[in-house]
């Protein structure tokens, strides 16, 4: 009797529905093709592309682009903040997430007449802290006669364009704390740090610490007139890393840029693409 009795609520248990697997992942593709002009007083601009496609875990789809290139790492909202390009892929770690890498294959940017077409190929992505890794298209930095006003995104299967982009103008720093930007130059940010920018409107700032993974990120309004001031806080100044044997100095690389985004029918669910124009000045600064 007891051996029927324990049958019957083994078939019982069988048929009925299991409850969802609460540990389920959820898998969110997406595709990036990113194209970063670097341009440097005294020297011809050099353009470099990065193109994959990723699969991320977790229901929070992180930016996975900011992941692979922490330059392209998103901006504040407003104002400025704190940002360490290596915290969100420790907290994914700590979920126990990851983003796996495939390169964008068969795409080409082109610049214009007498400029050649780039093609990224395939290069292996260095695991970074076991939470990304895989394969992604890459072209090194190519060296321009000048920077184009557009570009052309040209897709696998297509000798034709399948996207005509234009290439955002550069911001342009005019002085820091007052003074001329000088390569080189030292900044007593004590009483905090004021930059002033000429075509400013939605221009990004970063102060960026050579050798560090933390950075300050300040945002321009999209509605900023054409000259503007970024005040950044000696409270977010004092957060960053001083380099071993070089006294109370911070070697920093005060960059700005601006990018522009658009979805491109690159991949099957299509694929974002990002451009942006970069310049960078290196400093020192007392904080």
């Amino acid at each position: 009797m007891a051996a029927a009795v324990l049958v019957a609520a083994g078939l019982a248990c069988e048929g009925a529905a299991r409850p969802p697997d609460a540990a389920a992942r959820v898998t969110v593709p997406s595709a990036e093709l990113s194209i970063r002009f670097d341009v440097a007083d005294g020297r011809p601009p050099a353009v470099s592309v990065l193109g994959f496609r990723a699969s991320a875990d977790g229901p929070n789809a992180p930016d996975v682009l900011g992941l692979v290139d922490p330059l392209w790492a998103a901006a504040p909202d407003q104002g400025c903040a704190l940002h360490d390009v290596d915290q969100a892929a420790s907290a994914m770690g700590a979920r126990g997430e990851t983003v796996d890498l495939e390169e964008l294959s068969g795409v080409g940017v082109g610049f214009g007449p007498g400029e050649p077409l780039v093609r990224p190929f395939p290069r292996l992505f260095p695991d970074v802290a076991g939470v990304v890794g895989g394969v992604v298209a890459e072209a090194a930095p190519q060296t321009l006669a000048a920077l184009p006003e557009h570009l052309s995104v040209y897709g696998a299967e297509s000798e034709l364009p399948v996207a005509d982009l234009p290439v955002p103008a550069l911001p342009r720093l005019l002085a820091a704390n007052g003074k001329a930007p000088v390569a080189g130059m030292l900044i007593d940010g004590t009483e905090g740090l004021t930059l002033s920018l000429a075509n400013a409107a939605g221009a990004l700032v970063e102060l960026r610490p050579f050798g560090a993974t933390v950075a300050v990120s300040c945002a321009v309004p999209s509605n900023a007139s054409t000259e503007a001031l970024i005040s950044i806080p000696r409270a977010l100044l004092v957060h960053l890393p001083r380099a071993r044997g070089r006294g109370r100095n911070v070697p920093v690389s005060i960059e700005v840029a601006r990018r522009v985004r658009a979805r491109e029918p690159l991949a099957p669910s299509g694929a974002r693409v990002s451009v942006e124009v970069r310049s960078a000045i290196a400093a020192e600064l007392r904080p």
